[in-house]
């Protein structure tokens, strides 16, 4: 058996920049699955039985985690922000939140964003298919969420560049492991974002409108659906935030594995209707959130053979729970051909992510484009850089040729 003194213990665990950080994950599984992680000074927990009773454990709370990042950092702007995230709200007003922002990004609402995005898609691609070579990051994945979500909130085009450098200071502050420099670059991106979001609530307070941010604050005649203004601020962050990072990674992920494991990439050409499963088996394979925000115990709380005390933080890696034997049969091999891909992409439990709809169809529709558009698609690198961003794990870049 592995020893866990083979594991990197003294940096974040879900080892952002990584390239390959899953035999990590399989020693760790097999030695100790429940690890305690001196970088964040908590426990993360690796197989999946575990995770998925953890994540539906009411006795672990994020309102705590959030008390005690308060506490040590103080109540900075990045800070006040993530309390009003559901990311960082416990049951009963996650549900009241969730119940507001899942009508908006139910299935059947995000599928009315099909032919927009579809139209996005290909007007990236037009743009690009003159020059035989792009960055798949860059040039498309970046774009894709942003321009969105920017249209599901009508936010002028002339404001989009700047609104992703918000997101992304927000974003990193956002890791298992926070450092000091985290929290001043989370303060600075929230204190810009929160200023030009809370001046567009009110212009569509006053103006209404036929996008998602007027339709969150419409009356609606009942208490649970009211929505302040600190609120309707709140919540469209996340819907930038939330939804930008992992689409950009998840796109890009899927584009590699794709690229690396040909028959699966023949197999999609071949049979197109596979992109969904393509996409949830990316989502297990290289999810583009390795780990969900911790959660502090409540109380003593026995997880597998450990016991958590009151007070101490947990989370969950997914890119170990994702590949347990245990659960996945041959569970390294990427096979876009599987069945009851059960994976831990979006989480679990009452954080399963509210905008895994969206999330799923701007990727299916991306990579299937490409995919179809370009069938002599191939690396242009073998030198890959993985970003340095906590818990998400995507690529800084990712040159092909066509």
């Amino acid at each position: 058996m592995a020893a866990a003194d083979d594991f990197p213990d003294d940096i974040d665990p879900t080892l952002p920049g990584y390239p390959d950080p899953y035999p990590y994950f399989h020693r760790l599984r097999e030695a100790d699955p429940v690890h305690f992680s001196r970088a964040m000074n908590g426990w993360v927990l690796t197989r999946y039985h575990d995770a998925t009773e953890y994540l539906c454990d009411r006795r672990f709370s994020r309102v705590k985690l959030l008390e005690d990042i308060r506490a040590n950092f103080g109540d900075s702007p990045i800070i006040r922000l993530q309390s009003g995230e559901l990311s960082f709200t416990d049951a009963p007003e996650h549900t009241r939140i969730k119940n507001v922002m899942g009508k908006l990004l139910a299935p059947q609402a995000v599928e009315s964003m099909r032919a927009e995005i579809k139209a996005f898609v290909v007007a990236i691609l037009d743009r690009l298919a003159s020059n035989h070579r792009m960055d798949v990051i860059s040039d498309f994945a970046y774009e894709l969420p942003a321009e969105t979500i920017c249209a599901m909130l009508s936010v002028p085009r002339e404001d989009r560049v700047r609104l992703r450098e918000y997101v992304e200071g927000v974003v990193l502050a956002r890791g298992v492991v926070r450092t000091p420099e985290m929290i001043a670059a989370g303060d600075r991106a929230a204190r810009e974002f929160v200023g030009y979001l809370t001046n567009l609530v009110r212009e569509r307070r006053r103006r209404g409108g036929n996008d998602f941010l007027s339709e969150l604050i419409r009356p609606h005649g009942r208490d649970d659906r009211y929505v302040s203004d600190d609120e309707a601020v709140t919540m469209a962050e996340q819907f930038f935030t939330a939804g930008h990072a992992t689409t950009r990674n998840l796109i890009g992920n899927a584009i590699l594995a794709l690229l690396r494991n040909p028959g699966e990439l023949r197999r999609l050409r071949e049979n197109p209707k596979q992109i969904e499963a393509a996409i949830e088996e990316t989502l297990r394979y290289d999810p583009p959130t390795q780990a969900p925000s911790p959660q502090m115990a409540l109380e003593d709380v026995k997880i597998g053979e450990r016991t958590i005390r009151e007070g101490e933080r947990v989370s969950v890696l997914f890119g170990a729970t994702n590949r347990d034997p245990a659960h996945f049969g041959n569970p390294d091999r990427f096979d876009i051909a599987g069945t009851d891909n059960e994976h831990l992409g979006f989480s679990f439990g009452i954080h399963f992510c509210v905008g895994a709809s969206l999330a799923r169809l701007e990727a299916q529709i991306a990579v299937g484009a490409l995919v179809k558009r370009m069938p002599d698609l191939r690396l242009a690198s073998d030198t890959l850089e993985w970003r340095q961003m906590g818990r998400f794990r995507g690529l800084v870049g990712l040159p092909v040729e066509f």
